[in-house]
């Protein structure tokens, strides 16, 4: 028997045939199946020695960065809190970078902040290299004072691709705040009212500024004679009180404004007030050339001379032709000029000046002191400690604190100790700094005239000095009784404050010479 046998087409076999053969084809299109070790090239990246197999990839450009605007310059608050503008045409800044190094454009558009309505936009710039700052500015008429504004900025790059949009709220306010108040705090070392005179130099005194509670103020401008200074407000707060410390006497100003977050300045407020000068207490001319005592202009405090003292000619003698300038002359160990009383009283502000000449260098010398219980509560003159780089001997000004184990402070100056010549010696002692001072004015000699300036010293800190009641005197200090760091040379002429001595008032004093 025959048997015929008839395929019959399977649609389902056929199916997975094609399908199998299908992705056969793709794999070994694609390289899929390769000899062991072979590289599988990746999309957008060229196999050796061929052509990329796909484009590379356009990425968008970054999201806009560092946004800004300007009238006062101001970056954006990352919050989206509305930064203060005062000007009504701010420009509107951002930084703009593509992953791929295109060239991109900023797009921006400016909208109401209240109700989002568009106001002005989209405005594209032109095309820059990736990181480089896009700007616009607001046209006039746009803005109005106290209103709040958003503005956005979108990048796109060459191939048209955009990144996200950023956006920055904004609140004009292009009024400036009322002007501050200025007033004298009680209760400080001195109260400097207002066409008033107090204080003294190196006095201190409270001053409260106060802002109007609605305009906004964030901190003072501040100026005065010698400092000029923005003072934060603290949060919450319209008003600060500053501390002053007067560095010179006589009239004085403060001129205050008011400057809100916007940077927008009131108008000044302008106060006057006058530093006291520190009186006069003694002052000594030592004009007699001859005798046992030499007299106190102001009558309260003569000096007694010891027998072996002697006169000679004083500064303006030796410097200005005036024959009848004395001075006391002290070349012996036993020489000595003292008064009955004090004439400083160390635990307050005061000043020592003297016209002295030193004619033996090497050692520590001591031209003025005032004797105290425990040894000299000042000295004026040389020492070998202490001296600035590269000198061994300085003209210094020492004060013991009241603390009797503790080192004194020590005031040096610059100026060059001279054998023959002539300088003035001021002593500074600012009790409310907390300070000693030596300042020096080289006048020279005959054969060599100094310059006449008063080189000012540095203000070294300085403990609280004890009282001292005992004599003022001339030649030397007096420690246990015994006379030490005696002076060799002569003193012309000298005086004493009750505060701190101004620059001028040395200046003049060293002009005068007396």
């Amino acid at each position: 028997m025959r048997v015929s046998m008839q395929v019959r087409n399977n649609p389902v076999a056929t199916s997975h045939r094609i399908r199998r053969g299908a992705l056969l084809a793709a794999v070994l299109a694609t390289g899929a199946l390769l000899a062991p070790g072979t590289a599988v090239a990746s999309p957008g990246v060229a196999p050796a020695g061929g052509s990329a197999a796909y484009p590379a990839r356009n990425h968008a450009p970054a999201a806009p960065a560092d946004l800004r605007t300007t009238d006062p310059d101001a970056r954006c608050a990352a919050d989206g809190s509305p930064v203060a503008v005062r000007g009504l045409t701010p420009a509107l800044r951002a930084t703009l970078t593509d992953p791929d190094g295109d060239q991109v454009t900023a797009t921006f558009t400016l909208r109401d902040g209240a109700s989002g309505k568009r106001l002005w936009g989209p405005v594209t710039g032109g095309a820059q290299a990736s990181g480089a700052d896009h700007a616009v500015s607001v046209p006039e008429g746009l803005l109005q004072d106290g209103r709040t504004y958003e503005w956005r900025v979108q990048a796109k790059d060459a191939k048209g691709r955009k990144s996200s949009t950023v956006r920055c709220r904004i609140a004009v306010d292009a009024t400036a705040p009322a002007a501050p108040e200025v007033s004298a705090v009680a209760g400080a070392a001195a109260v400097y009212v207002e066409d008033g005179t107090a204080g003294g130099i190196g006095v201190a005194g409270d001053f409260r500024f106060e802002a109007a509670a609605s305009g906004g103020t964030v901190a003072f401008l501040y100026e005065d004679l010698q400092t000029r200074t923005r003072i934060e407000l603290p949060a919450g707060e319209t008003g600060v009180t500053y501390r002053y410390v007067p560095t010179q006497a006589g009239p004085q100003w403060i001129r205050l404004t008011a400057v809100d977050a916007a940077g927008n300045v009131s108008a000044e407020r302008f106060y006057r007030f006058t530093v006291d000068s520190p009186s006069r207490d003694a002052r000594w001319l030592l004009d007699e050339r001859s005798g046992a005592v030499a007299v106190d202009v102001t009558g309260t405090r003569p000096f007694t001379l010891s027998a072996t003292t002697t006169w000679t000619g004083g500064v303006l003698a030796d410097l200005a032709n005036r024959p009848t300038d004395g001075a006391l002359l002290f070349d012996e160990p036993g020489d000595s000029a003292t008064t009955a009383q004090a004439a400083v009283d160390p635990s307050t502000s005061w000043s020592v000046l003297a016209f002295v000449r030193l004619d033996a260098t090497g050692t520590a010398r001591t031209a003025v002191s005032q004797d105290s219980a425990r040894g000299a509560a000042f000295e004026l003159g040389t020492s070998t400690d202490g001296c600035p780089e590269g000198t061994s001997e300085c003209w210094a000004f020492t004060v013991p604190g009241a603390d009797a184990d503790a080192a004194p402070a020590v005031a040096v100056s610059t100026v060059p100790v001279t054998a023959g010549s002539w300088v003035m010696l001021a002593g500074l002692r600012d009790a409310g700094a907390g300070t000693v001072q030596l300042n020096v004015c080289d006048l020279g000699s005959a054969s060599a005239p100094g310059e006449g300036d008063t080189v000012r010293g540095t203000a070294v800190p300085a403990p609280a000095s004890a009282s001292a009641s005992g004599p003022f005197r001339l030649g030397g200090a007096l420690v246990d009784g015994a006379p030490v760091r005696t002076w060799a040379g002569a003193v012309s002429a000298l005086r004493t404050y009750d505060g701190v001595l101004g620059t001028p008032q040395q200046f003049m004093a060293c002009m005068s010479g007396s």
